[in-house]
C-alpha cells in the first residue's frame, strides 16, 4: 500500500486534477484506490460527485450534518476501522473510493490550534486502519501550509508536487521542499519521501518552458520528472462537466502524459507498467 500526498503552496498548479487523473489511471489497472479531500474548497469532491453543501445551520454548529466527512475526522480524532468507514463513499468510478470535503472544513485548522494533543498524526492514524483495504491512497492538499499539510505529509510515504511555469508556482515547490525537511529532521522521519515534480498546463515548444524546465532539472536533478502535462482543452472540460477523463476521451494529449507521469514515477509493478505503457504505446 502506497499513501502519496499532492502539495503546492501555490493554487492553480492542477492539484486536484492529477490527484484525479492518477486515481483514475491506477482504477483502470485494477487497483483500488482512496482519494482523500483534504481542502474545503472541495473541488475533488465535486469532480467525484460526492460534495454535500453545508447549509449556514450545519456551518453556526446549530444542527448535524445528514453525512459525516473529513471534517468530523479531524474534529473527533477518529482512528478505529468502523468509524473512518463511515466517512468513505464510493465515487461514479470503479475501484475508487474518497472521503469528502465541504466548506465545514474551513474550521479545522483553527479548531485544531487550540488542542493540546499530537494533531500532526490525526490523519496517519486514521488511514492506517484502513490502508489495507487499498492499494494506494491520494491525498490532494489545499493550497496552504497549515496544520492540515503537515498531517498529510506524516501520513504518506511520497510527496508529488504539480508546478506551473511561473515564479509563484516555483516559489510554492520551495516552501513545499523545505517543509518537507523541517519535518523530517525536527521529527526524525525516514518514510517520507520526495517522489518529484512535474510541471502541468504546458506548452512545451515555448521558450519559457524549456528555460524553466532547465532551472528545475539543475536544482532537483532527478527528483524533477521528465514528461510534462500538455495544454489540454479536455482537462478543462472535464473540470466543468466533472467527467472522468477516461471515460470522456481517450484522444487526450493530458491522458497521455498522465500515463507517462505515473509510469516514470514507478510507483507500479511489473504487470502493471506493461499494461500501461501498451495502453499508450501507440500515442508516444
Amino acid at each position: 500500500m502506497c499513501i502519496i500526498s499532492i502539495i503546492n503552496n501555490k493554487g492553480g498548479v492542477g492539484k486536484t486534477t492529477s490527484t484525479s487523473v492518477i486515481a483514475e489511471l491506477l482504477a483502470y489497472l485494477g487497483k483500488t484506490v482512496l482519494v482523500v479531500d483534504l481542502d474545503a474548497q472541495s473541488n475533488l469532491s465535486m469532480f467525484f460527485h460526492e460534495h454535500d453543501e453545508d447549509d449556514q445551520e450545519v456551518l453556526s454548529g446549530f444542527k448535524q450534518p445528514q453525512k459525516q466527512n473529513i471534517y468530523e475526522l479531524f474534529k473527533y480524532k477518529y482512528r478505529s476501522k468502523e468509524d473512518i468507514q463511515k466517512l468513505i463513499r464510493r465515487t461514479n468510478i470503479e475501484g475508487i473510493d474518497i472521503i469528502p470535503s465541504s466548506k465545514r472544513h474551513r474550521k479545522t485548522p483553527s479548531e485544531l490550534a487550540n488542542d493540546i494533543g499530537n494533531i500532526n498524526i490525526i490523519l496517519k492514524r486514521a488511514l492506517k486502519s484502513i490502508n489495507e483495504n487499498y492499494d494506494f491512497i491520494l491525498i490532494d492538499n489545499a493550497p496552504a501550509d497549515n496544520i492540515l499539510t503537515v498531517n498529510s505529509m506524516f501520513a504518506s510515504d511520497y510527496i508529488l508536487i504539480p508546478v506551473r511555469v511561473e515564479s509563484y508556482s516555483y516559489k510554492g515547490l520551495r516552501e513545499t521542499l523545505s517543509s518537507i525537511l523541517y519535518i523530517k529532521e525536527e521529527h526524525d522521519l525516514d518514510k517520507i519521501e520526495f517522489l518529484g515534480a512535474f510541471i502541468t498546463q504546458v506548452n512545451s515548444q515555448t521558450n519559457v518552458y524549456k528555460e524553466i524546465k532547465a532551472q528545475y532539472e539543475l536544482e532537483l536533478g532527478n527528483k524533477f520528472f521528465k514528461t510534462p502535462v500538455r495544454i489540454d482543452t479536455k482537462i478543462n472540460e472535464i473540470e466543468v462537466n466533472l467527467k472522468p477523463l477516461l471515460s470522456y476521451s481517450l484522444e487526450s494529449n493530458a491522458l497521455i502524459d498522465y500515463a507517462k507521469l505515473v509510469l516514470e514515477m514507478d510507483i507500479l509493478d511489473k504487470n502493471s507498467k506493461e499494461i500501461l505503457y501498451k495502453s499508450i504505446s501507440g500515442n508516444i
